[in-house]
């Protein structure tokens, strides 16, 4: 038997827990984007390392992290995925130690392909979410950017 304070925290826990109600709407919001997406045989993850290597040309995969506040394992897997779809490759570098890579044709491809997916699912989001509230889920993740950069 758990002591009442417990069982009461326990509660609150369940109910209140920030961390998970960030994992639900994590989990509905991928739903929308994959589910415009997996017909292309893409995922929502590829599809922003693709944008921004396309944005910038070449990128290495430290910065790619770096911007999406991501893990290298599994930034490295991504990576993987994509090259054996051969939608990017190694670009030239004199630095062989950190090489970056660019997108290839297909990539090129694959992305443009990807823009009316993309635009459906972000119409879908931002009506769930309403303006107020995407505007809102910014504002918080660039504060949790700031916050976690100067830590």
């Amino acid at each position: 038997m758990r002591p009442k304070r417990t069982q009461t925290v326990v509660e609150f826990m369940a109910r209140e827990c920030v961390g998970n109600q960030v994992r639900m709407l994590n989990r509905i919001m991928s739903g929308i984007y994959e589910g415009e997406l997996r017909p292309l045989g893409l995922t929502v993850s590829q599809m922003i390392v693709l944008a921004l290597t396309a944005k910038h040309e070449q990128v290495r995969a430290a910065q790619i992290c770096d911007w999406l506040q991501i893990d290298a394992s599994t930034l490295s897997r991504n990576i993987e995925r994509m090259r054996a779809n051969g939608w990017i490759e190694k670009a030239p570098s004199p630095d062989q130690r950190s090489r970056p890579f660019q997108l290839t044709t297909a990539g090129e491809t694959i992305l443009r392909d990807a823009v009316l997916a993309w635009e459906r699912a972000q119409a879908n989001a931002v009506n769930l979410l309403g303006a107020e509230g995407v505007a809102q889920l910014k504002a918080m993740t660039r504060k949790a950017t700031r916050s976690r950069s100067a830590d």
